[in-house]
């Protein structure tokens, strides 16, 4: 199979200089997309620090150019889509099966998907799509330690 060249999306970029690890991005994230402050339905994921000279911080979607969560969902294009306008890969809730390929399939060692278990569908960052005002997370950062960058802008 031939994969088509794919729109570019913009990206969330994390300034360690600027954060104070308040967690303020997660818990908007789970509010404005689930209705809940609960930190396991957010699409960000937070990395513990080992011991106290390590930092806590937020890991975001990368919303990869050759995006292998996308190619591995079996329902491509109806679950694990791709906004035709923004280029952001997102997850259709109403279509997602929870199988968790698109988890399995993220190359990075933390992977940038959760699981709802509860609903069984996967949770990823869509840069809050359709959202006025662009993602919940860079509007709440209060220090400015988070910022939408456009591919090509960087």
């Amino acid at each position: 199979m031939t994969e088509e060249k794919l729109p570019e999306s913009s990206y969330i970029r994390w300034n360690q200089k600027e954060c104070s690890a308040c967690s303020r991005c997660l818990t908007a994230c789970a509010t404005y997309h689930c209705g809940a402050v609960a930190l396991h339905l957010s699409a960000i994921k937070w990395v513990e620090g080992e011991s106290l000279h390590v930092f806590r911080h937020p890991l975001f979607c990368k919303q990869c150019s050759h995006p292998e969560c996308y190619y591995a969902c079996p329902l491509r294009d109806v679950a694990l889509c791709i906004d035709s306008v923004t280029g952001a890969r997102y997850i259709d809730k109403d279509e997602c099966i929870g199988c968790g390929k698109c988890i399995e399939a993220c190359p990075f060692e933390v992977k940038r998907i959760n699981l709802d278990e509860e609903k069984s569908i996967a949770i990823k960052c869509d840069l809050c799509r359709g959202r006025v005002g662009g993602p919940v997370c860079v509007a709440v950062c209060d220090r400015q330690a988070l910022i939408l960058v456009t591919r090509g802008g960087e």
